[in-house]
């Protein structure tokens, strides 16, 4: 068994789709040191800063002073304190809701919620680039599951058409697709579920913070009457850990009573609620936050056009196409070298994000050159092997170099 194991590790590295952990020391919000070199972080979620805010872990200390650390018992038994109910209530109301219900964490909220609401006469029809978890729950739920290709909504009006003979019909989306940074088109799928009788859920994840007046997220205005279930977590713009799925009243009673990543979890510590709570504020009190946030992308957009990539940006993540795996992770190893962290991710391709709070610094932008060419610019629009859609493409063998942004 370990030399079968060991054989198919050796294969993934073959494919340079071998991961790794990297361990940082002296982290610093976007900057932290590794093997005693100082990084600038290009990766991570924490879109506001908020992890590192005065307020926040101001708010932490004083929860951990009155509460202690752990829960103590999952939220059916005696886990559910006075934060647990005071954070649903204000998450509810962020959202435009009735109800909210706090999970583990955002993972741990598509696992259930889709579990939960649907069964073996169900049908599942979700975008093919959908986050993991969400994949991950509608397959723990029983239910067939059905994929239409990336924001191809013609198709998905097609597979919910030619499937009526299931019970509940659940059609599921990311609104900011995590790894391609583009937005799901809410009002095509409100239409459909309407066409279709189907429950409508939106996992609203790197929305919440990001997009919006307030930051209540992509899925705002007259939409959010249309979405059944709103999924959200507290680990990206809140700067904090957990998820939460923001829905009617029936429907998060259904959540308490059926959904096993809830129900048999030890509930999330009131000091992460009580962080939480701190941030929630500070969202909706400081626009300054978002505005700070969307001028360091519009800065980076700027430099990428101007250096020939055709992108047009709709979210903080700028993903990039490599073409080959095994490419991918040498890129990203050479920015590594060079004191840039922007790992690699299967399907050839890497991914920066911007946060606000990132400074300017000589490293902060990227630029190709092309093997064996005086070009320094390729790019690739459109699809790669009909698959992922892209931004920008680096054929295999190009060099990665560094350089200033404007």
């Amino acid at each position: 068994m370990i030399r079968q194991l060991t054989e198919e590790l050796a294969e993934l590295q073959a494919k340079g789709l071998f991961r790794k952990l990297r361990t940082l020391s002296h982290y610093r919000g976007t900057r932290a040191d590794w093997e005693g070199k100082e990084l600038i972080l290009f990766c991570g979620n924490d879109y506001l800063g908020l992890s590192r805010h005065p307020r926040v872990i101001q708010a932490a200390h004083l929860a951990l002073e009155k509460y202690g650390v752990g829960a103590g018992a999952a939220r059916l038994i005696s886990g559910t304190s006075d934060l647990h109910t005071q954070l649903e209530e204000e998450l509810a109301r962020f959202k435009g809701k009735e109800r909210a219900l706090v999970f583990g964490s955002g993972y741990l909220t598509n696992l259930g919620i889709l579990s939960a609401l649907a069964g073996e006469k169900d049908l599942i029809v979700m975008d093919k680039l959908c986050h993991a978890s969400i994949i991950d729950g509608a397959r723990l739920s029983g239910a067939t599951l059905r994929f239409f290709p990336h924001k191809n909504y013609s198709r998905c009006d097609e597979i919910l058409r030619n499937n009526d003979r299931f019970g509940k019909k659940i059609l599921v989306s990311d609104s900011v697709f995590s790894m391609d940074g583009d937005l799901a088109d809410l009002t095509e799928l409100v239409w459909l579920k309407k066409k279709h009788d189907a429950l409508l859920v939106i996992d609203d994840a790197h929305g919440i913070g990001v997009f919006g007046e307030m930051g209540q997220g992509v899925v705002d205005g007259g939409v959010k009457d249309e979405v059944d279930a709103i999924v959200g977590t507290l680990s990206k713009s809140l700067g904090v850990f957990g998820g939460f799925a923001a829905a009617s009243a029936p429907l998060v009673e259904t959540l308490i009573n059926l959904s096993r990543t809830f129900i048999f979890a030890t509930a999330p510590p009131p000091v992460l609620l009580a962080a939480s709570l701190e941030s929630l504020r500070l969202i909706q009190e400081d626009p300054s936050l978002r505005e700070q946030l969307w001028q360091n992308v519009e800065r980076v957009q700027r430099f990428l056009t101007g250096k020939g990539f055709k992108l047009q940006t709709l979210s903080p993540i700028f993903p990039i196409l490599i073409g080959d795996e095994n490419e991918a992770v040498r890129v990203s190893e050479a920015l590594l070298d060079r004191g840039i962290l922007i790992p690699a991710i299967s399907f050839m391709r890497g991914r920066f994000v911007m946060e606000a709070l990132r400074a300017e610094d000589p490293r902060c932008g990227i630029s190709w050159q092309p093997a064996g060419s005086r070009t320094r610019w390729s790019f690739w629009t459109g699809r790669h092997g009909g698959i992922i859609p892209c931004m920008g493409f680096c054929r295999p063998g190009d060099t990665v170099i560094p350089s200033r942004l404007p």
